[in-house]
């Protein structure tokens, strides 16, 4: 796949529905800002409050993957030109527990993966990474059927995958340096360059 002409049409398709890509770029922002707060708190608190840090992070982590597929088909329905409400991709769902089923099965395989070897972990990470676009996609498929699907469809695909994470690695530092401004068009810019990559390999 041509990478250059995969960011173009990401770019493309943020210039014409910015405000929804914002949406993601704010939340996904937050959440983050949030992690990252508690985790310094963490360091600089004593025993007792340290547990309660843990919890508030691992409850952000939990709102992270409960907005992976409802962001998933956002982002499919503006590049597809099937968008036509924030409300209507975000919350048009029936599959809530299934998803939240399949993302934390995903997050348990990727773990114990990382946990044998960190090189097959990473590999299995991009092996299960299509699995919220599928979810998004298809309201009738299982979880083991979506993360079969995802393994097929990422097969000879995986190194490709992981250079192009690795092209937005400065875009990743200027959002850090700008303390998130650049996210603004950042995260945006990489979920849309996700999606088009999923949508070329699922068509």
């Amino acid at each position: 796949m041509n990478r250059s002409s995969i960011k173009q049409q990401a770019k493309e398709d943020i210039r014409q529905n910015y405000v929804p890509w914002l949406v993601v770029g704010l939340i996904t922002l937050s959440i983050t800002i949030f992690q990252g707060y508690f985790r310094l708190t963490d360091s600089n608190t004593i025993l007792e409050t340290s547990a309660r840090v843990q919890v508030q992070v691992r409850w952000l982590n939990l709102f992270e993957i409960l907005l992976l597929v409802p962001f998933s088909r956002l982002a499919i329905h503006l590049c597809t030109g099937r968008f036509r409400s924030i409300k209507e991709s975000l919350f048009k769902n029936e599959q809530w527990l299934r998803d939240i089923g399949a993302l934390l099965l995903v997050a348990l395989y990727t773990l114990l993966w990382t946990l044998l070897f960190i090189i097959p972990g990473i590999i299995k990470g991009y092996s299960y990474s299509l699995v919220p676009y599928i979810l998004a996609e298809d309201d009738t498929i299982s979880i083991t059927e979506a993360i079969a699907l995802s393994q097929r469809l990422t097969e000879g695909y995986k190194w490709e995958l992981f250079v192009m994470d690795w092209s937005f690695i400065l875009w990743d530092l200027a959002t850090s340096l700008t303390i998130g401004l650049v996210g603004f068009y950042a995260i945006p810019y990489k979920k849309a360059t996700w999606t088009r990559y999923y949508l070329q390999l699922s068509r």
